[in-house]
C-alpha cells in the first residue's frame, strides 16, 4: 500500500469511519489442537513445542460444546476456521466436530487450513459430507503430499475452484516473503515490514486449545488472554469494555503491546 492510501485508511480508522467493532464479527479461529506435524522454519513451532508449553494438546469436548453453543446463540454465519498453530488433520475429531457445527450453525462457513499432509481422497469427501465447505491447503515444501495431489487432480476444474485455496508459502518464503509477517517478533523476516495503516488481526476472535481468547493468531505465547469461555460467554468476553477498547486502538495505529510493537519489526 502506497504512503497516501495508508494514511488515509489510518484516519479513516482513526475517525471511526472504518470500525469493525461496531458489528458482529464474521470470522473466528479456534485450536482444536495444538499439535503440527511440520517445524517449518517461519513458524514458531521450529522454536518450541507448543504442547509442553501450555498442555491440552486436543481442546476438551466441554470447551467446544461451549464455542458451539455460545456462536448458536449469536446466530452466527460467518467463517469458521478450526485451526491456529496445530494441523487441524491430525484431529481424529474434527469430521465429528464439523458435522456438529454444520447442524448447530447452518449458516456458517466451515474453513479447513492444512499442511495436506493427511488429506486425501477418503478424508476429503468425509469432511465435504460433514459440512466443509473450503480448504486453504499451505503449500510448506517442495510438493505437496502424494495423497493429496491424486485428490486433486481426480476432481473438476470447477471442483477445485470451488473448494481450495492452494498458497505456496515454502517458495514465497525462500523468495520475496511478501507473504509472511514476524509472529509477534517470534520469527527473523529478510526485510523489516511497516505497520499496518489497520491491524485486521485483532478484529476478530481467536481462542487456543485452552479455550482462551487470545489476543490475535500472531499470539503464539499467549501473551494477551481477554477471558476464557468456561468462564464467561464468547460475546461477554468480546463485548468486555476493556477488550473492545485494547483492539480498537490497535486497529486505529496504536501499537502499545510489546507483541505489536514487535509484530511488524519497524515503527513507523
Amino acid at each position: 500500500m502506497n504512503p497516501l492510501k495508508r494514511h488515509i485508511r489510518r484516519w479513516l480508522a482513526k475517525t471511526n469511519i472504518i470500525n469493525p467493532f461496531n458489528k458482529p464479527f464474521n470470522n473466528i479461529e479456534f485450536e482444536t489442537t495444538n499439535y503440527c506435524n511440520r517445524k517449518c522454519v517461519y513458524c514458531p513451532n521450529s522454536k518450541y513445542d507448543r504442547t509442553a508449553l501450555f498442555g491440552n494438546k486436543f481442546m476438551s469436548q466441554e470447551i467446544f460444546d461451549k464455542l458451539v453453543s455460545d456462536l448458536k446463540e449469536m446466530d452466527f454465519k460467518g467463517i469458521i476456521s478450526p485451526h491456529l498453530y496445530g494441523e487441524p488433520l491430525t484431529d481424529k475429531r474434527l469430521p465429528r466436530w464439523t458435522a456438529a457445527l454444520k447442524q448447530s450453525l447452518p449458516h456458517s462457513i466451515i474453513r479447513i487450513v492444512t499442511n495436506a499432509d493427511f488429506l486425501d481422497d477418503n478424508i476429503y469427501t468425509e469432511l465435504i459430507n460433514c459440512g466443509v465447505d473450503i480448504f486453504n491447503i499451505s503449500k510448506h515444501g517442495n510438493t505437496l503430499s502424494q495423497g493429496f495431489l491424486n485428490l486433486y487432480n481426480g476432481l473438476s476444474i470447477k471442483e477445485q475452484k470451488k473448494r481450495f485455496i492452494i498458497i505456496d508459502y515454502y517458495e514465497n518464503y525462500n523468495q520475496s516473503q511478501n507473504l509472511f509477517f514476524n509472529r509477534g517478533g517470534e520469527i527473523p523476516l529478510k526485510k523489516p515490514k511497516r505497520h499496518p495503516s489497520c491491524c485486521i488481526y485483532v478484529t476478530y476472535p481467536v481462542l487456543n486449545s485452552n479455550g482462551d481468547v487470545i489476543l490475535c493468531c500472531n499470539d503464539y505465547q499467549n501473551s494477551h488472554i481477554c477471558g476464557n469461555i468456561l468462564e464467561r460467554s464468547l460475546t461477554e468476553i468480546w463485548q468486555d469494555k476493556k477488550n473492545i477498547n485494547l483492539r480498537r486502538r490497535i486497529f486505529k495505529g496504536y501499537f502499545d503491546l510489546p507483541i505489536c510493537k514487535n509484530c511488524w519489526e519497524s515503527l513507523d
